[in-house]
């Protein structure tokens, strides 16, 4: 491992093993900046943080010395101050690592070595056009960083680009380095913990800021590029943008029927201004005079129709620059857009849909150059992108929420008892075809007669009506049931839907939704086959479906059937039951739509989006990619535009391979893998006896941080979907940030080893990892999981637990999981010591360890004067605490 030791005698440890003279400069540079910083504001901190640095970056010796400052700084009134710096050392190391990632295939780089592996360019083309990724953005709360520091992230990596990246005047770099050293300045007179809670609407304005200054422009890019490639225009957007912002209330009091309406207008509203910038500036460019071009006829009747609809200033303009005059029209459209949403009365000369706003950027398309076209195709794939309604959003709700609002509304109507909730299943498929069988009942009608709970999932289908109607039929896409175990949960839906009057028929309407299952554990993975086939039988369900042009949406868990069984269990189940569906799809004549539920950590189905992909089951991406974006891999993957492009670019690239490979291999038969049962059963079975053992929950309490991070403001919805003492009512991302914390991080790894074990034959294992596919990405994420693994640290946090009395046995299986998981990872990957064959990771990893142990060690200590500490002494140091789950977040680069 290579390392630097700049003037001001600091380690670094080397990215990808070597180095060279432009990062060097990099870390050098901000080495002296933030030192320099430090020293400014405060001698004292800069002493205490070189002093605890060195220690860790293994200087200095001696565990007793290391004790002794530990307890000397925790102790101290610079605590916090210490604890800041190390975060934002973590931070900058981030920024750095972002700049100097090795890029993977973009789209037309994937585009051509298809070309050169065979594919023809008529089939490529044809993939390319009708194959769209569809991000979801979630208010999941795992973004641990406030909006203050990410828009400070953004300015230092554009500074650092300018400083180092380009050949700048003397006054250009100057200015770069001022605004970094004024924004660290500012970081550091910062809270690292929101004091307030994140409020939805807050969530959304951090989401626009994204959308508006990085994501929106880089997929303007892509589509570009992208039609360049294919060198014919656009006629549809190759990405769709989702968002639960508002519209997931699973287990979220706040969000509300006023503000599902909020938000709707909020995005509408955002969209419509963001076009009026758009043709403000086109009117600025396209300053061409009819003297010096032909406008078509169908452009000069266009300007005659409408003329007395200019102001007398632009109508003056109107026969010599008619783009302009059109353009003036135009916004005029845009402007009464907004006012008609709000006004009772008919507004005239505005647009009612998107496609009006398009056929007019045609109209001006058709009437210039292609040299002169750039920025008005630049217009128009933002308009192909966005529509009216920006994101669509999707409803969630759990599955109990639907069974006991119409337990109450069928008790009402005399069709059921209050108790239908708790009928079998056959018993609820009959009352319900039943009251599919009626002529719908009006929703204002049933409202003033049903409790508060029942009123508010009603009003919930009605705003989806209204919005559908008034702002666009695509601004909601779908309604989610969590938590999905039976045909009947679809079909209470279902109900609802025709009554709100959503299209269930084909031809009735054009106000359709996606009624989508959201299938989380374990059992109910394998049962989701089971339970489609029940719902194709059905009559009511089959018009659905062919209102629905046979395509079903299915939702697929992987946070919480990761929690419920294991990694692997989870990801061989998730594997088995998408190839399942999707075999049964072609059976019964359905297209599934996959819409994969993945978090940020592996624990939570993160990892190298684009390696799960291509090791996804055959023909499980049907023309389109559905997938959560959640929390801080929004801000990782979308923050700055150089990654925004670079991510996305790679997404389209890794769909069209995806597309491409599957033609190729048509079959969807996927005979189970004994090998593969075996590892997952064991360690399925491994998982749940620590899982169930009747002290787990209590051990857990005690040897994670999970109080203080179950108060920390990182997101709008509370850590529980329900107030219970269950492990199962705790939500997956607060359940894998804390054990991320205690640095077991056991949800990633547990049972894995004891997997493996039962298989034994190791020739066996290394030929299924050589073979590449599924098993190479889950054992490679794992991999990646355990280096950041620390058991000595949580040794420290399982002291915490000497009174339960299953501790010792609990930590007993717990180190002796992990050495077995070690070993046949090593052994099956063929490696002595862990990632040695991915340099670049491993060193990216090794990199931040001795910052990450730091702030461990310094929250230890800060745990155990709180649980010694008066309750007037609690405030303060739960502030510490909280600011070091920030800090060895950022360290790990993920929270849950």
């Amino acid at each position: 491992m290579g390392t630097i030791v700049n003037k001001n005698n600091l380690r670094f440890v080397c990215i990808g093993g070597t180095v060279n003279q432009q990062v060097h400069q990099e870390l050098a540079f901000l080495d002296h900046m933030i030192l320099e910083i430090l020293q400014e504001f405060s001698p004292t901190t800069t002493h205490y943080f070189l002093t605890l640095k060195s220690l860790f970056e293994g200087n200095l010796k001696g565990q007793e010395q290391i004790t002794q400052t530990l307890e000397k700084i925790a102790s101290s009134d610079q605590i916090l101050g210490v604890i800041k710096a190390f975060s934002l050392y973590n931070i900058l190391i981030n920024i750095l690592e972002d700049r100097h990632k090795t890029p993977t295939l973009g789209v037309r780089q994937a585009y051509r070595a298809l070309m050169q592996e065979g594919f023809q360019a008529d089939l490529l083309n044809q993939n390319a056009t009708h194959t769209t990724f569809y991000p979801v953005f979630t208010a999941h709360p795992t973004q641990s960083m406030r909006r203050t520091f990410l828009e400070a992230i953004q300015e230092i990596y554009q500074d650092l680009a300018i400083l180092f990246d380009h050949t700048c005047n003397p006054t250009s770099t100057h200015g770069a380095k001022t605004r970094l050293a004024y924004r660290l300045r500012l970081l550091w007179k910062s809270h690292l913990v929101r004091q307030e809670r994140l409020e939805v609407l807050f969530e959304l304005d951090n989401l626009l800021y994204i959308l508006e200054n990085s994501f929106l422009p880089s997929c303007q890019d892509l589509f570009q590029e992208i039609q360049d490639m294919l060198g014919k225009p656009l006629d549809r957007a190759p990405i769709c943008l989702g968002s639960w912002i508002g519209g997931d209330r699973d287990g979220n009091p706040f969000v509300s029927n006023a503000l599902l309406h909020q938000v709707v207008l909020i995005q509408h509203e955002f969209i419509i201004n963001l076009y009026l910038k758009h043709t403000a500036q086109l009117q600025r460019e396209l300053s061409i005079s009819s003297d010096f071009c032909t406008i078509s006829q169908a452009l000069q009747a266009d300007l005659q129709a409408h003329y007395h609809k200019l102001d007398p200033t632009s109508a003056r303009l109107h026969p010599k620059e008619p783009f302009r005059a059109k353009l003036v029209l135009m916004q005029t459209k845009l402007k009464n857009r907004l006012i008609a949403l709000n006004s009772p009365l008919p507004i005239d000369f505005a647009y009612h849909n998107a496609q009006e706003l398009l056929t007019d950027i045609d109209l001006l398309l058709d009437n210039l150059e292609p040299s002169l076209q750039p920025s008005l195709w630049h217009f128009k794939h933002l308009v192909l992108l966005c529509g009216f309604h920006l994101l669509r959003l999707d409803f969630r709700e759990h599955r109990e929420v639907f069974l006991h609002s119409l337990s109450e509304v069928f008790c009402l109507l005399g069709w059921a008892t209050n108790d239908f909730h708790r009928l079998d299943e056959s018993q609820k498929l009959e009352i319900l075809n039943h009251a599919l069988d009626l002529e719908p009942v009006h929703l204002l009608d049933l409202i003033p007669k049903v409790s508060e709970s029942t009123k508010r999932l009603l009003e919930a289908f009605l705003n989806m009506v209204w919005a559908k109607s008034q702002i666009a039929p695509e601004v909601f896409s779908s309604v989610i049931v969590s938590m999905t175990t039976q045909a009947s949960d679809l079909l209470c839906v279902l109900w609802l839907a025709k009554q709100a009057g959503l299209a269930i028929k084909k031809g009735v309407n054009t106000l359709k939704i996606a009624i989508t299952p959201l299938f989380e554990t374990i059992h109910d993975l394998q049962n989701a086959p089971h339970i489609m086939q029940i719902l194709h039988a059905n009559l009511h369900y089959q018009a659905y479906l062919e209102c629905m042009d046979s395509q079903q949406e299915i939702m697929i868990g992987y946070s919480d059937s990761s929690k419920d069984g294991g990694i692997f269990a989870s990801n061989y189940n998730l594997y088995g039951a998408i190839s399942n569906l999707i075999a049964l799809g072609q059976k019964l004549g359905i297209r599934f739509l996959l819409f994969h539920g993945r978090g940020g950590s592996v624990s939570r189905g993160g990892g190298n989006l684009e390696d799960a992909l291509l090791s996804a089951p055959v023909q499980s991406v049907q023309g389109a990619l559905k997938i959560t974006e959640q929390g801080e891999m929004i801000s990782t993957r979308y923050l700055n535009a150089t990654s925004a492009r670079h991510n996305l670019s790679s997404m389209m690239g890794a769909l069209l391979k995806k597309r491409g490979y599957d033609q190729n291999n048509p079959s969807v038969n996927h005979p189970q893998n004994p090998t593969m049962q075996a590892i997952s059963n064991i360690s399925y079975q491994t998982y749940r006896e620590l899982y169930t053992h009747p002290d787990f929950l209590d051990y857990f309490k005690a040897a994670t941080p999970i109080s203080f991070i179950q108060e920390l403001n990182l997101g709008s919805r509370p850590s529980k979907r329900k107030e219970s003492s269950h492990i199962e009512d705790l939500r997956a991302i607060p359940w894998v940030f804390a054990w991320t914390q205690n640095r077991s991080i056991l949800p990633a790894w547990y049972g894995v080893g004891s997997g493996l074990e039962s298989v034994g034959d190791l020739p066996l294992l290394r030929h299924h990892y050589q073979r590449g596919g599924f098993f190479k990405v889950v054992l490679d994420n794992i991999s990646q999981v355990l280096l950041k693994v620390d058991l000595q640290i949580a040794s420290q946090y399982h002291a915490f637990a000497k009174d339960n009395p299953s501790a010792t046995y609990i930590w007993a299986k717990i180190v002796g999981e992990f050495e077995k998981t070690m070993r046949w990872i090593l052994a099956v990957r063929s490696e002595e010591s862990l990632l040695e064959s991915d340099g670049m990771v491993q060193q990216s990893i090794l990199l931040r360890k001795p910052y990450i142990n730091a702030l461990n060690y310094l929250q230890i200590e800060l745990i155990k004067q709180f649980k010694q500490a008066t309750q007037a002494e609690h405030a303060q140091l739960k502030t510490y605490i909280q600011s070091t789950l920030i800090g060895i977040a950022q360290g790990m680069r993920n929270t849950g």
